[in-house]
């Protein structure tokens, strides 16, 4: 089973006030999805703990035609598409009820030791190259970020409920603390593109992180996440508008 499909109906718990799926809540459940996928291929979490090991998000990118609604259904498909001695490359697409493809993402994955914290040959895992696909997944991968310059817009301390299994902070928090950063008006005015994330540093239980934005072009903003003077992670969120309600003629 090279490539896995999972469906979901998004629940109330996760959209926003719109009643669109948050992009942590889309992004958790593709991550679902490649570890369901790993399990059921013999190199998910469960088979890693005989290593010590465990797996890293290192990169990702995310592109959405537009983000399903309360109830809707989605299925994701995830896929290996290479697999390198230090990484490997997994990809996902998303589609409706109707079978349409509203979504793709590609992302680079690491493998740790859990005590060391430090990368580990992928060729341990004995097999694993016979799930490489080469299929890509029609999105271009994820951007290397340059740093953001600006000023704190935001500073807070990390709290139980941001930490994972890892020990770390959860992959969707990052998005949280991103998208938190715009206003309501400007949410209900636009909607997520494409999104590029670079993970660079463990942020842990108790570190004190400051979020700094700035824009890089029109709808196209640049974040970066630190604990300290250390970057943590890189993030780009590229908006697109909606279409005002018929009467409504403001702008953002």
């Amino acid at each position: 089973m090279k490539k896995g499909q999972l469906t979901f109906e998004i629940p109330p718990q996760f959209v926003d006030f719109q009643r669109r799926i948050k992009l942590s809540s889309l992004t958790d459940l593709i991550l679902t999805a490649s570890g369901y996928n790993a399990d059921e291929n013999g190199f998910g979490l469960r088979h890693l703990k005989k290593l010590n090991a465990t797996w890293v998000l290192s990169r990702l990118a995310l592109e959405m035609d537009y983000f399903p609604k309360q109830y809707e259904k989605i299925t994701v498909e995830t896929w290996v598409q290479e697999v390198h001695t230090a990484n490997t490359i997994r990809n996902y697409r998303i589609y409706n009820e109707k079978g349409e493809v509203i979504g793709n993402s590609t992302s680079v994955w690491v493998m740790i030791n859990v005590e060391t914290r430090r990368p580990m040959d992928l060729r341990l895992l004995e097999g694993i190259e016979v799930f490489a696909t080469n299929e890509s997944s029609g999105i271009d991968r994820p951007f290397k970020l340059n740093a953001v310059e600006s000023e704190i817009i935001d500073s807070f301390r990390v709290k139980y409920s941001d930490i994972d299994i890892n020990q770390h902070v959860n992959t969707v928090h990052y998005l949280d603390w991103m998208v938190n950063i715009f206003t309501l008006e400007e949410h209900r005015r636009h909607t997520i593109h494409r999104v590029d994330m670079n993970f660079m540093n463990e942020v842990v239980y108790g570190d004190v992180i400051s979020v700094h934005k700035e824009k890089e072009a029109e709808n196209d903003y640049r974040f970066e996440i630190r604990t300290g003077e250390t970057t943590a992670c890189r993030g780009r969120i590229v908006i697109s508008p909606l279409n005002p309600p018929k009467g409504d003629f403001g702008v953002v």
